[in-house]
């Protein structure tokens, strides 16, 4: 279970609604929240210094009293939400300096294994210049994060007969199956004693849309595309044996897998969110579940992250787990040059 949660506030109403949300996890496992506020510090960088040597200075008194303003917030924000905090130990930090770094460094410092925060959703050039700590999450987090969108769906109050229910989407890595774990524990803390929390994992088979130097689709064979379907249904069926017979044992949790084939993984991950196979679809998953193997530089240019994808397009809750071993290399690319189709490996992409 979750025993410490880190809630990062900004002073925005927006990053406040993740306070009710972290509540119930804490009330669920018994744990303390700790809310941090990241300040600048005594200097900062001038917002458009052409270099970033040029610094100016903030007097001392100034600091003070955003130091003094910050604590008082936090306590505010305490005293506003006494009834959902009722009964839950809390600690208030302040950071000091760049946000993202800042939530971070705290949530190593004070141990935590959750963090729970809002993403105000911020697109164009604010994102490009100032970019996201919810993005940022998805390559530096020490620990699990649980990102709610300001303008989305937050979790619900659940029972019996509507449990929770979990997307956790897998790339035939091992790697992408370090979201399993904190999905359950969530399930777990989520899930009203009578229930039985639902995770179904997902496995989408990326067809690229060409194939090899000039080729289309149509090189992709029918009896390549049925092989690679036919793994992926047997990859995520043994993951879901082996969470009932080993991770899960002994919870009171319904574990399903799939398999779905496109050439869009995260908008066919976004999709598959919207409802469930094999029951009504106006019963939807409540939260979407994936790991990120933290990729920087070059390759994540040239491949992207479906994580950070599904994270910026999605309204649903996204829980993001980095595992703590990235250096493990994908799969390797190999080519058939006889029969003018190549054959690759697309996990590995999340």
């Amino acid at each position: 279970m979750f025993q410490r949660i880190l809630v990062p506030l900004d002073g925005s109403e927006g990053a406040e609604r993740a306070i009710p949300v972290a509540a119930r996890i804490a009330h669920a496992s018994e744990g303390t929240i700790v809310f941090v506020r990241v300040i600048p510090p005594p200097t900062k960088v001038g917002t458009y210094a052409p270099v970033a040597s040029v610094r100016i200075a903030v007097k001392s008194e100034a600091f003070e009293k955003d130091l003094a303003e910050a604590a008082n917030y936090l306590a505010d924000m305490i005293a506003a939400y006494a009834g959902d905090l009722t009964g839950i130990a809390t600690e208030m930090d302040l950071g000091f300096g760049a946000a993202s770094p800042e939530i971070f460094s705290t949530a190593r410092l004070e141990h935590v294994d959750l963090i729970v925060m809002c993403s105000h959703g911020e697109t164009g050039l604010k994102r490009w210049v100032f970019c996201s700590i919810a993005q940022q999450a998805v390559r530096h987090s020490p620990v699990p994060v649980l990102v709610l969108n300001e303008h989305g769906v937050l979790l619900p109050e659940l029972d019996a007969t509507h449990p929770l229910r979990i997307l956790a989407a897998l790339d035939g890595l091992a790697l992408s199956e370090a979201a399993l774990e904190p999905a359950a524990r969530l399930l777990a803390a989520w899930t009203p004693p009578q229930a039985r929390g639902e995770l179904h994992l997902i496995r989408v088979v990326d067809v690229p849309p060409v194939y090899g130097k000039f080729r289309s689709p149509a090189y992709f064979t029918d009896s390549l595309l049925e092989e690679a379907s036919q793994e992926a249904k047997t990859y995520v069926k043994a993951v879901a044996d082996r969470l009932r017979e080993e991770s899960l044992a002994g919870h009171k949790l319904t574990v399903t897998s799939g398999v779905s084939v496109s050439t869009d993984m995260a908008g066919t991950i976004i999709k598959l969110a919207g409802y469930a196979e094999g029951v009504e679809h106006t019963r939807g998953y409540h939260l979407i579940a994936m790991a990120t193997h933290g990729r920087s530089g070059l390759q994540r240019l040239v491949m992207g992250s479906v994580t950070e994808q599904v994270l910026g397009a999605t309204k649903l809750p996204l829980l993001i787990v980095r595992p703590r071993k990235t250096d493990a290399k994908p799969e390797k690319v190999t080519e058939k040059v006889e029969t003018g189709v190549v054959e690759q490996s697309w996990v590995g992409l999340l």
